[in-house]
């Protein structure tokens, strides 16, 4: 399973090659990827921020049509309290994580490395941007 983080997303916004080429691949394939719910509030405060409401709302409805998007739940909100204490995760990403490792992600797919690099999970790859 693989899991898409909001920095994926900014990056499709952006027209960056990798992002987009993985996005055509994960079309073409039987993968349906895990997003947070988390993530599509991020990118809509984004979109509002940078004065592009209607885009927003259109890529959030893009990725609620084609992966599956988690809702935050208590055992999610558990297992990002551990991983937040003792690291310098902003809570939000936590959760993000939190929601790829309860969903079983074995590739998470992210802009995020300063937050994600000390992640040492063995069952668990980073694909950085």
């Amino acid at each position: 399973m693989v899991g898409l983080d909001t920095g994926f997303f900014i990056g499709l916004m952006k027209s960056e090659s990798n992002p987009i080429a993985f996005w055509a691949s994960l079309a073409e394939s039987d993968t349906l990827p895990v997003v947070s719910v988390m993530t599509l509030g991020e990118l809509l405060y984004i979109a509002f921020r940078i004065g592009q409401p209607g885009r927003g709302k259109k890529l959030v409805d893009s990725i609620d049509k084609s992966a599956r998007v988690m809702p935050v739940d208590r055992p999610i909100i558990e297992k990002a309290a551990s991983l937040k204490a003792g690291r310098g995760i902003p809570y939000i990403d936590s959760i993000i994580l939190a929601t790829f490792m309860l969903a079983g992600c074995k590739e998470i797919h992210t802009t995020d490395r300063s937050h994600f690099a000390e992640i040492k999970n063995k069952g668990i790859s980073f694909v950085f941007y």
